[in-house]
């Protein structure tokens, strides 16, 4: 039988079919492949995505937006990102639950700092709370060190990038260099839906729609396929990747051309990336898993 059987395998027949089985096979493992990074990327997100999806200025309880705009003023912040902080912090007071760190109130702040900024009010007061998250803000950076006064705010980058993101969303771009105020524009759009074809917030966005539109908001015009994005930037070496260069994949679906999926970098090797249908805009490693099995290279835009 084992005769026979070898035989078979070493014939045109067996050949053929071998192939075959090791077709289905690549095409099993980079779909697991594909799983397992989509599911890892849910554990390592840099950004989450929950305060962002959705986030528009008609959310903004009115009473509270005229408070926002009369506290931000009083040292030149932009009310956007206060307003970003009291979404991400609070929702507007609809969760002031005491958090596992002991903060408190509409502006989830430590009793030490009330203490120091509260002046008295009541940190479950938006009437009180919003005053006292600018005076904070003012004092650790204010608008002249925008995303150093809300790093203090919260210790951690995510934070930052999460209350910038919302703040873009209200109509907010900070001043910085493109590749800053880039990726502020494109995080704007996490947690939005995949379309494909889509190139704009009302309707969504592809990989490739994603990539221009971002640029377009900071005045800079990029072609709207992957491939024409790939063919317009400057090739970039893997060591040499900065945020807001544009990382390109090949073979992510049966096409005409080489280049067919592109995301933009934000560092340590994740990018902002509008994967596929079905799923949403969101932060994914570069170089590992599906995506690292079908890097391609990448390009500076300028």
């Amino acid at each position: 039988m084992q005769t026979v059987l070898v035989g078979i395998l070493l014939s045109g027949i067996g050949r053929d079919a071998l192939k075959v089985a090791a077709g289905l096979a690549v095409a099993v493992l980079l779909s697991l492949a594909f799983s397992l990074s989509s599911v890892m990327a849910l554990f390592s997100v840099a950004v989450p995505i929950s305060a962002v999806a959705g986030a528009h200025v008609e959310e903004i309880p009115a009473d509270q937006l005229a408070v926002m705009r009369d506290a931000a003023a009083t040292c030149g912040l932009p009310w956007q990102v206060l307003a970003g902080i009291a979404k991400v912090e609070s929702d507007y007071g609809r969760n002031m639950a005491t958090s596992s760190a002991g903060a408190i109130g509409y502006g989830q702040f430590l009793p030490s700092s009330w203490s120091a900024y509260g002046r008295g009010g009541d940190p479950y007061s938006y009437h009180d709370a919003l005053p006292a998250m600018a005076r904070y803000l003012c004092d650790n950076g204010g608008p002249q060190h925008l995303r150093q006064a809300v790093f203090a705010y919260n210790h951690a980058d995510w934070y930052v990038n999460q209350v910038m993101a919302v703040a873009t969303r209200y109509g907010y771009l900070a001043p910085g260099t493109p590749s800053t105020r880039v990726l502020d524009v494109a995080r704007s759009q996490l947690g939005m839906p995949y379309v494909w074809g889509g190139a704009s917030p009302q309707t969504s966005f592809d990989c490739s729609g994603l990539m221009q539109w971002s640029y377009s908001q900071i005045g800079i015009t990029i072609p709207r396929t992957a491939q024409a994005q790939y063919d317009a930037t400057a090739r970039v070496p893997m060591d040499q990747l900065q945020p807001g260069d544009l990382v390109y994949f090949a073979a992510t679906y049966p096409s005409v051309d080489v280049i067919t999926h592109v995301g933009i970098y934000v560092g340590n090797g994740m990018m902002i990336n509008a994967p596929t249908t079905g799923d949403v805009i969101r932060e994914l490693p570069v170089f590992t898993g599906y995506w690292g099995a079908h890097y391609a290279g990448a390009g500076r835009v300028g």
